[in-house]
């Protein structure tokens, strides 16, 4: 079988119309969870679930069980569900003995399988790619995260107000778990409220990881190096990957040059916060970041973490080095802007 699309897989569950053998892998645990809530709801019948419904953990799961599960004939329905997480912690010697279950799927049983990193190139993944129902969930790109926070405030039943969706998404990024443990607490803080409103997110949502990129932005912004690689080991502490501050900075400074260049077009207030998608509540310390740089060093910097992002991907040297000068190259005198 080749991959499905994500949504014929959704559209193909709801229709009961299901395969044997699954095999779910990505870098989205929020996605892969998910998919095992709509397997429950679409195979197991009310009344059956401890009879035909077995999760396992590929780490602590011996996998002659696993098999038992799988071959066990239902009891009192028409299909068993058997799932079996983290799959990539499987070794070869296990993989061998699930073989003729991928190759002869039990079609009593809905066998599902899923991992959250692959290697393609390996044997027994390239056998399950040929042979199972897969489906690979990607990370979301970052103009569909609103989307992905009003639909997960929905399975909450909340109701979020859409300026709050964008401060959402801009505090806690486009991890899709996150967002869920925000909305959660939101959904504690207004009890039968129901309606998240802009002021909610504010209190409630934590923003260190935004304060500190701000600060880090700052710090390069004032030319202080000192204070900069602080900040970059604060942001390290936070268990940042280096490839992931490398994209928040960039992300950073394109925020500040979209500002800067609406505020040479004479946008202000709503109009400018539309133009350069920033929350309203965080325009004012865009605009006054703005004011510390020059056009033309903001161009600069993105090329400067466009060759870091790939030098920290291709190069044995250590990613320190290379984010240390990332920090020399940008913080110089030439930065200021007058303000």
């Amino acid at each position: 079988m080749a991959l499905i699309d994500a949504q014929k897989f959704y559209r193909d569950l709801e229709k009961g119309e299901l395969a044997p053998l699954y095999f779910l892998f990505g870098e989205e645990p929020y996605l892969l969870n998910q998919s095992v809530d709509r397997f429950k709801y679409a195979v197991l019948t009310e009344g059956a679930v401890d009879f035909n419904y077995s999760l396992f953990y590929a780490s602590d799961a011996d996998i002659s069980t696993v098999r038992d599960a799988v071959e066990t004939l239902p009891m009192m329905a028409p299909k068993r569900l058997v799932i079996l997480k983290e799959a990539q912690e499987l070794n070869d010697r296990e993989w061998a003995e699930l073989e003729t279950l991928i190759t002869t799927p039990v079609d009593s049983t809905v066998f599902v399988i899923l991992a959250s990193r692959v290697d393609k190139r390996k044997k027994q993944i390239r056998l399950l790619l040929e042979t199972a129902d897969c489906v690979e969930f990607k990370k979301p790109y970052e103009n569909q995260i609103p989307g992905w926070v009003k639909y997960i405030a929905g399975t909450l039943g909340l109701d979020i107000a859409e300026d709050a969706i964008l401060l959402l998404a801009k505090l806690v990024g486009s991890h899709l778990t996150e967002i869920e443990a925000e909305l959660r607490k939101l959904a504690d803080f207004v009890g039968t409220r129901k309606r998240i409103e802009v002021a909610d997110v504010a209190q409630v949502v934590s923003r260190s990881k935004e304060e500190n990129v701000f600060d880090f932005t700052r710090a390069i912004g004032e030319s202080d190096r000192v204070r900069a690689l602080e900040h970059l080991v604060h942001l390290l502490d936070q268990g940042q990957s280096e490839i992931g501050i490398v994209s928040l900075l960039a992300r950073h400074i394109r925020l500040l040059l979209t500002v800067k260049r609406g505020l040479e077009q004479g946008l202000t207030g709503a109009k400018l916060a539309h133009s350069a998608q920033v929350p309203p509540y965080f325009l004012d310390n865009y605009v006054m970041q703005s004011r510390l740089w020059h056009v033309k060093k903001l161009e600069q910097t993105l090329v400067v973490l466009a060759e870091t992002d790939k030098a920290l991907k291709s190069s044995p040297l250590s990613s320190h080095i290379w984010l240390e000068n990332l920090v020399l190259k940008t913080c110089s005198n030439s930065a200021h802007a007058a303000i």
